[in-house]
């Protein structure tokens, strides 16, 4: 049973990846390969302009969303543990 989760997790994470990786040919994000090599090397790069530090995107909110359940779910699993090792 132990390995199951770690078999199904390796399964969906490889098929996330297979996805991406399609998503990423159709799209054209491999087609200028010659450009691409010289990319790190630029200084040239437009600075992202400066928001408010007060407020909180979208994304930040998202995250922190993530990360709440996360906990939740982490915290449901030791008090089951806990629960059936007595």
């Amino acid at each position: 049973m132990y390995y199951l989760s770690w078999i199904v997790l390796v399964v969906i994470s490889l098929w996330v990846s297979v996805v991406g990786f399609i998503w990423a040919l159709k799209s054209g994000q491999f087609s200028d390969q010659s450009r691409a090599r010289y990319l790190p090397l630029r200084d040239d790069f437009p600075l992202p302009p400066v928001k408010n530090p007060a407020k909180f995107s979208a994304e930040v909110y998202f995250l922190l969303a993530v990360l709440g359940i996360g906990c939740c779910i982490l915290l449901v699993v030791l008090i089951m543990t806990f629960v059936h090792s007595k």
